[in-house]
């Protein structure tokens, strides 16, 4: 448990609340405390907090005579609530971007066609707009636009698709033609032929077209210049595990399970790579990033229902309303308005990517899935925060209920049946379990020739990681992590030895935070009292002492871990006075000049962009450091530079 010399019981509550609500706007924490009000705080204590198990936490406040009125009373009121389509917008949004194209603003104009895209309704159903293939002709006009801009791939997969949309038959001719130019420009000669003697059949003899279309020939065939090959596609289908063989899990009872470095681990090291077991984006990005994969948008497809959110590739777009979307689409702006966090919706999320039937299993077979392996902080857990806790469950329950997860037809029947007993236990755990095993996903962007020292990392959203919720944390890691997507990617920045603990970082990291800031925040949001040793030692952030720490040499002996503080009086060599070695000053000092030159080096090379180069003398002069100098001495140094 945390220490209670660094405890904050009420920024603990408060932290724990966050992680169910984060928007003060909504309205699901008014109803809690309505609910608390209500049933009064004796009774949490005494009743609801002498239940042992998350099945009887459910149960009790559907059935209990305090709570099971008032609950039905709020979820009877779940219904759908979403953006929905507009065709009149769509249409209008398609206009603009065809007076854009006339003025030869390509780049504005593919915004307004994706904007139309993404608002358009389902072919043939608003017919009194573009007789129903508004649609269609967005795509056709995106499809220009990204032929203008280079973008050929994506401009072929918008051709195609227009065609599925019904595209009228007047267009036909022009689409195969427009193919034919991309294929060609991609360097893709068969094709391109195929789609130009395609092209020349639907022209039925018209002279003027054959001639214009052979000229496009010619001219393709002597120029044809590969300048966009790539295709958004997605990680629609690509499950990722790439595990260090360095690595070992161990479990303790005062750590839980973490992991070990089994043999020398060097820094710059790919130690993991990982897709998420499940991850969420948060809702300012759903017009922004993919909501599948959590790429940046270029050309994005939309929800064939609702027009809250986009997806890069058809793929992605395929296998969200699959599995998870189908469920979730036409509630999500009634999520977003309960002011519930993303780690609440990730719970959700954990359940629809699943399905029913998948997920009965996993309830059923708790025992052999690593999720139910992770720690949840239960036996240190309140009886107030359970119930919170266990009214979010019901909501996403009711919720889940409603979008026909059940199969039962979205009737208006409150009461669970056993399936949904056993769904909203699941929901009570998920909840508890991304509390300390989330990881914020983020994106870096550049503000100026992509030089790293103007870049900026942006929190885009969760994911659920079952091998990297492993790594423990300490205040001075060994771990950075980045994000390709909503993929993991932990990468080793220091050198480690064999049976030497792996640490990662959870937010409060020593050369920015002071001990006690550390503290309460460890405490607050993961519930536990760190023990790194920049916590034991106390070693200050830049800016409010790691400077100024005099100078440390590690002993040079193997397993010896005595510190040497300089300058030493007049000697050039001491012994040590722990082993007795004797140790070579100078030589040392003279190592350490060495790095810090290299060090001065690399950052040069950074700032200009030989991030190669930059990378490997980094490592040379970080190998050396840890051989010569104290950690926090080394970090004291390289701040100055």
């Amino acid at each position: 448990m945390a220490s209670k010399i660094f405890e904050d019981d009420q920024y603990r509550n408060l932290c724990s609340e966050k992680t169910l609500q984060s928007n003060s706007q909504g309205f699901f924490m008014n109803f809690v405390e309505h609910l608390l009000n209500h049933v009064g705080p004796e009774w949490v204590k005494t009743v609801f907090g002498k239940l042992s198990t998350d099945q009887d936490r459910i149960k009790c406040v559907y059935e209990s005579n305090k709570t099971k009125t008032l609950l039905q009373d709020f979820l009877i009121n779940v219904q759908e609530v979403y953006r929905q389509k507009n065709a009149s917008i769509s249409q209008k949004k398609r206009l603009e971007a065809e007076l854009l194209m006339e003025k030869q603003d390509y780049q504005g104009a593919l915004l307004l066609f994706c904007q139309s895209i993404i608002r358009s309704a389902k072919t043939g159903q608003e017919k009194s707009f573009d007789s129903g293939v508004s649609l269609s002709l967005a795509l056709w006009g995106r499809s220009e636009a990204l032929l203008k801009l280079g973008s050929y791939s994506n401009a072929i997969v918008d051709v195609q698709q227009a065609l599925k949309e019904n595209l009228p038959g007047s267009y036909k001719a022009q689409a195969f033609w427009r193919m034919a130019k991309c294929y060609a420009a991609l360097g893709e000669e068969s094709r391109s032929k195929v789609s130009f003697d395609l092209t020349e059949k639907l022209l039925e003899g018209n002279q003027e077209k054959i001639e214009q279309l052979n000229a496009d020939r010619l001219h393709y065939q002597h120029h044809s210049t590969v300048t966009q090959v790539i295709t958004d596609k997605g990680d629609a289908d690509q499950k990722q595990l790439y595990a260090s063989n360095k690595l070992t899990v161990k479990m303790s009872k005062s750590m839980g399970r973490y992991i070990v470095a089994n043999e020398r681990i060097e820094p710059d090291e790919t130690l993991l790579v990982e897709s998420p077991y499940a991850a969420c984006l948060l809702p300012e990005f759903f017009g922004s990033h993919c909501h599948h994969c959590f790429t940046s948008l270029k050309s994005p497809f939309g929800c064939p229902d609702c027009a809250s959110v986009a997806f890069c590739s058809l793929d992605c777009k395929d296998q969200a309303i699959a599995t998870y979307h189908k469920h979730e689409c036409k509630y999500l702006d009634l999520l977003i308005g309960s002011g519930m966090s993303v780690l609440a919706h990730t719970s959700l999320r954990m359940i629809t990517q699943f399905g029913l039937q998948r997920c009965l299993e996993i309830y059923r077979n708790k025992s052999k899935e690593k999720i139910y392996r992770l720690c949840t902080n239960s036996h240190l857990r309140s009886p107030e925060d359970f119930f919170q806790r266990t009214l979010m469950a019901s909501f996403l329950l009711r919720c889940l209920r409603k979008a026909n997860f059940f199969q039962t037809g979205g009737d208006n029947q409150v009461s669970p049946s056993r399936a949904e007993y056993e769904i909203g236990e699941m929901l009570l755990f998920n909840l508890q379990v991304l509390q300390f095993n989330a990881h914020e996903v983020y994106e870096t962007r550049y503000t100026d020739n992509c030089k790293p020292i103007t870049s900026r990392v942006v929190f885009i959203g969760v994911a659920i990681y079952l091998t990297a919720s492993l790594f423990n944390h300490d205040c001075h890691p060994a771990l950075s992590r980045h994000f390709v997507g909503k993929s993991i990617v932990l990468t080793s920045v220091r050198p480690l030895n064999p049976n030497e603990i792996i640490p990662e970082n959870y937010g409060p990291v020593f050369t920015r935070q002071t001990l006690a800031e550390r503290k309460r925040s460890l405490s607050s949001r993961y519930w536990f009292d760190c023990q790194c040793m920049a916590c034991q030692q106390n070693w200050p952030p830049i800016g409010r002492g790691l400077e100024n720490v005099s100078e440390r040499l590690m002993c040079p002996t193997p397993g010896c871990t005595q510190i040497l503080t300089l300058p030493v009086p007049k000697a050039n060599n001491t012994h040590c006075l722990k082993c007795r070695s004797v140790i070579d000053v100078p030589e040392k000092v003279l190592h350490l000049k060495r790095c810090l030159e290299q060090y001065r080096i690399a950052s040069d090379m950074m700032k200009n962009l030989q991030t190669k180069e930059a990378k490997e003398m980094f490592c040379q002069a970080i190998n050396t450091f840890y051989k010569q100098v104290f950690e926090c001495y080394l970090l004291g140094k390289c701040s100055k530079l």
